[in-house]
């Protein structure tokens, strides 16, 4: 085994380079194996506020508090579909029943 080892001289700058380009690349590797496989069953921030007509802000305070659960994705913050259609389905349900009760 010592006959295949070769030892390699390289500048601090050169070593410093290879292991970030190492780093990156474990780090892309592992947020591509942590990502949702399909995009499409999942809500943006943005997808949910339009959708609830609120604010962007309306929807990070209802993530903050518990009340829905957001996937974090790198940066982004994904919302599963059917958890945000549930919600969306029940606060109009509750809405009709409001408008039932007070009439």
């Amino acid at each position: 085994m010592a006959e295949n080892m070769e030892m390699v001289l390289v500048s601090r700058d050169e070593l410093q380079q290879l292991i970030g380009a190492s780093v990156r690349c474990a780090l892309e590797e592992y947020g591509q194996a942590q990502a949702p496989q399909e995009t499409s069953e999942y809500y943006t921030i943005r997808q949910v506020a339009e959708k609830w007509g609120v604010s962007i802000a309306t929807i990070w305070r209802h993530e903050k508090l518990g009340h829905i659960k957001g996937q974090r994705i790198g940066r982004r913050v994904l919302f599963p579909k059917e958890q945000i259609d549930r919600i969306k389905n029940l606060k109009a349900t509750n809405r009709d029943a409001d408008k039932n009760t007070k009439g």
